[in-house]
């Protein structure tokens, strides 16, 4: 999830430089689509985004570069899985749009003639538009943390009572099974 969190958040890291060139090629990290070519560390990552999605918050700004249809910033779903490619093809706005080129002046400034996208303006015009956009986590202080992300995605199960039996500070965890 770290990995993640350092992609969407635009990390200064070798390995996220070398992942927007190599990987995602000017596309948003939602955009991908997990092909057998991919290393099993990116097929990994992919098989993530559904519960990292769950916990991320987006708040929009006057420069915001996420995409404007296939970023999840709208309710945690993509536009184009919400009004179809028809509404964006009539919208006359490119498929490589960022959301800071429909908001001008801190309002925004949707095309008018798409019955699909005014339903989503009046959705948004309740929203604040920050100076620039961020990510945060869902929580107080929006931070991420591994605690955190483990939490929200492991299944909790309940204590069972020979748990200490099996593991405990000295245990071998190949050999714990084996009583």
């Amino acid at each position: 999830m770290r990995l993640i969190w350092d992609i969407l958040t635009d990390r200064l890291s070798l390995w996220v430089r070398w992942c927007k060139e190599e990987i995602l090629k000017g596309r948003s990290f939602w955009q991908i689509e997990w092909k057998q070519s991919l290393s099993v560390t990116w097929k990994h990552i992919l098989k993530l985004r559904t519960p990292v999605l769950a916990n991320l918050v987006y708040s929009i700004g006057r420069n915001s570069t996420w995409s404007l249809w296939h970023d999840p910033w709208f309710q945690n779903c993509p536009l184009f899985e919400r009004i179809g490619n028809r509404a964006i093809y009539n919208s006359g706005l490119p498929r490589d749009t960022t959301l800071s080129e429909v908001i001008q002046d801190s309002r925004w400034n949707w095309p008018a003639h798409v019955w699909q996208l005014r339903d989503i303006a009046d959705a948004c015009s309740d929203s604040q538009i920050g100076q620039r956009g961020a990510i945060g986590w869902r929580r107080e202080g929006g931070a991420f943390s591994f605690k955190l992300a483990w939490e929200s995605t492991r299944l909790a199960v309940p204590l069972v009572p020979w748990g200490k039996i099996v593991w405990f500070s000295g245990a071998i965890p190949r050999h714990a099974f084996c009583l």
